[in-house]
């Protein structure tokens, strides 16, 4: 191979690695949807897979659904296609598929799939909306300061030295703060920037990244919100595959591979121990000091009725309208609360640029 070809080769080898990041929760609802409702209709699973591959216009999902297609050619089986990419399939996706397979329930159990993604997926979205127009207010209203004090305080400050005006303590602090702006603000901006990307690829690291979500969950009001989402997720999950006729041992192993946060993976193993005793799984939740009591009783209604599943989907729902009724409130706290913040810092420095301001036209009229 000439070099012009190795360089190409390695160009190609670098693009599909960057396209490994791009398939998106959005990607993997609507490949279960599709191909749920591809199957439900009579379509062959081979043939599916070839008409979502020609169909996705995300070129890494395009790419592992080529790859599924060809795995299953070669005689593996659907779950075990799916095993080879787990960083797109996670256990709970591969399980699923799996004991829809063998129970002849594929289309169905998708379909489950596909609507247990979603509502995780639009659980995730919402406290990303919550916090996005806060942040852009935040993000407009810092500009604005900046504008003041790198433009508009530099003006004033030249004038007031020209008149030889003594200027008060907060035009002093404001003029100040004004220069310090100026002369390193570029190297706070860079400093900022450097500590964000080496904070962003701190958290990569799983050990740190659960000690972090360890500690959020005892955060005072926060804590509790964030406690409520991996309850909802505890419940939604573990329903979905009871749905999918998982065996309650199996549903409950791949629901605490799915949490790194260690104090929920032991809640979860107990339950687990409890299981395999024999006991019912509201009992070790009845000392449980993460998951509320109303999870325990309904998950005993349920199990008294066989109908856990079912009970375990309704407490998932339950949580997650309290968690958007929650985010609701917050983005509603949150938003006044730093414009009127913001808006006091902006009138501060307005009022000590204008207070020197009398004193220079007293002096222009005498």
């Amino acid at each position: 191979m000439d070099k012009k070809n190795k360089k190409e080769v390695t160009k190609k080898d670098s693009f599909t690695f960057l396209k490994r990041t791009q398939v998106t929760e959005k990607n993997k609802v609507e490949f279960s949807t599709q191909l749920a409702v591809m199957l439900q209709a009579g379509v062959s699973l081979h043939r599916s897979l070839e008409v979502l591959a020609r169909q996705t216009k995300n070129e890494r999902m395009k790419e592992v659904i080529e790859g599924l297609l060809s795995r299953i050619q070669r005689g593996e089986s659907f779950a075990k296609a799916l095993n080879a990419y787990p960083e797109v399939f996670d256990n709970l996706f591969v399980v699923t598929v799996e004991v829809g397979q063998e129970s002849g329930r594929l289309p169905s159990v998708l379909a489950q799939l596909a609507t247990h993604l979603e509502k995780i997926n639009a659980l995730k979205k919402k406290f990303r909306q919550a916090l996005t127009y806060p942040a852009l207010v935040l993000t407009v209203a810092i500009a604005a300061v900046l504008f003041l004090l790198l433009f508009i305080i530099p003006a004033f400050a030249e004038m007031f030295k020209t008149s030889q005006v003594e200027m008060p303590a907060m035009t002093k602090f404001v003029v100040e703060l004004s220069d310090g702006v100026k002369a390193y603000g570029i190297y706070a901006v860079i400093l900022l920037i450097v500590l964000g990307f080496a904070f962003r690829n701190f958290l990569k690291n799983p050990a740190v990244k659960a000690k972090l979500q360890s500690y959020l969950i005892r955060l005072p009001f926060f804590g509790s919100t964030i406690l409520k989402h991996y309850v909802a997720q505890f419940c939604r999950t573990l329903g979905t595959l009871l749905e999918a006729q998982v065996s309650l041992v199996e549903a409950l192993e791949v629901v605490q591979k799915m949490f790194t946060i260690e104090e929920i993976k032991n809640e979860i193993g107990i339950i687990i121990r409890a299981v395999k005793q024999g006991k019912a799984v509201a009992e070790p939740l009845v000392e449980s000091k993460l998951f509320p009591p109303m999870v325990a009783q309904m998950i005993t209604v349920g199990e008294e009725t066989s109908e856990l599943d079912t009970m375990l989907l309704k407490v998932a729902d339950y949580y997650e309208k309290e968690i958007d009724l929650t985010v609701d409130t917050l983005s509603s706290i949150i938003e006044p609360v730093i414009i009127l913040f913001l808006g006091l810092v902006v009138a501060f420095i307005l009022i000590s640029m204008y207070m020197p301001m009398f004193e220079v036209v007293g002096a222009v009229g005498g």
